[in-house]
């Protein structure tokens, strides 16, 4: 695995760590990092050092429309060939859903209860990702899903949008933990070497299962994406994954991301 690109391949930023839900298995209960947003000013420099052909994430650990300037800053987002947002869509006001349709690539709903389309607001949003040529998904817990409800929910979804997601509930802890321990098999995982984690507060992270910020890679506020990207502490990190010592990091001790599990099942 090559870590010689000079910027990363994808970069997560956090709007924000506020959520309007309190949903009780969520990990950032378990998040000790002081709440925020984001500066609007920092996040057109960081977005102004990447490329178009980055792969954006706005959003990580809570909900981005919780961001009072979260319109406005997803619409900056237009120049990069692909962006993709989730959101529990509690917060879905006339300008948002604007900002959405013109700033991403690929929108996902989480649900957090079953429901079918007809009971949300969502089939016309949905259609209108269709019409931009939006990527569209749901995605629910497999807890959160009655078993004898999981055929009709994943029909009535696939005709709104283009791909529906039902996945084990992992990330206990905020990091990537899951109650099915595997045995470690050495391989490096990519995301040292593709992605970079961006918290609202210019920090910068390990990865999006990194809740706490164990890994303190560098801090935007102070230096470019670049040096970050290219730093002596990531460096570190890189070569542990390299010689099968990914465990000895703490972000990575109780990970199970590199597994594959916390992609669930995928119906398109």
């Amino acid at each position: 695995m090559s870590s010689n690109n000079l910027l990363p391949k994808r970069v997560t930023i956090e709007f924000t760590n506020h959520c309007n839900r309190s949903c009780p298995r969520c990990p950032r209960h378990k998040m000790t990092s002081p709440q925020g947003y984001m500066n609007p000013q920092l996040f057109t420099r960081i977005i102004e050092q990447l490329p178009a052909t980055t792969v954006i994430v706005p959003f990580f650990r809570c909900e981005s429309l919780c961001h009072p300037q979260y319109a406005p800053m997803m619409r900056k987002l237009r120049k990069f060939q692909q962006v993709q947002f989730a959101t529990n869509g509690d917060n879905l006001s006339f300008m948002n859903v604007s900002a959405i349709l013109q700033g991403c690539t690929t929108f996902s709903l989480s649900l957090h209860e079953y429901k079918l389309p007809i009971q949300t607001n969502m089939p016309l949003l949905f259609r209108l990702c269709r019409q931009k040529r939006i990527q569209s998904q749901v995605s629910i817990l497999e807890t959160d899903l009655p078993k004898e409800c999981k055929d009709k929910f994943v029909s009535a979804w696939q005709n709104c949008t283009e791909r529906v997601r039902i996945y084990e509930e992992h990330s206990h802890n905020g990091f990537g933990s899951s109650d099915k321990a595997t045995m470690d098999n050495g391989e490096p995982c990519h995301k040292p070497f593709e992605d970079m984690i961006v918290y609202w507060n210019g920090q910068v992270g390990l990865c999006n299962h990194d809740w706490n910020n164990l890994t303190e890679l560098g801090d935007l506020n102070e230096q470019s994406v670049a040096d970050v990207w290219n730093n002596q502490a990531y460096e570190d990190v890189r070569k542990k994954h390299k010689d099968g010592l990914r465990r000895t990091l703490p972000s990575c001790r109780s990970c199970e991301y590199y597994t594959g599990k916390m992609k669930g099942e995928l119906y398109e």
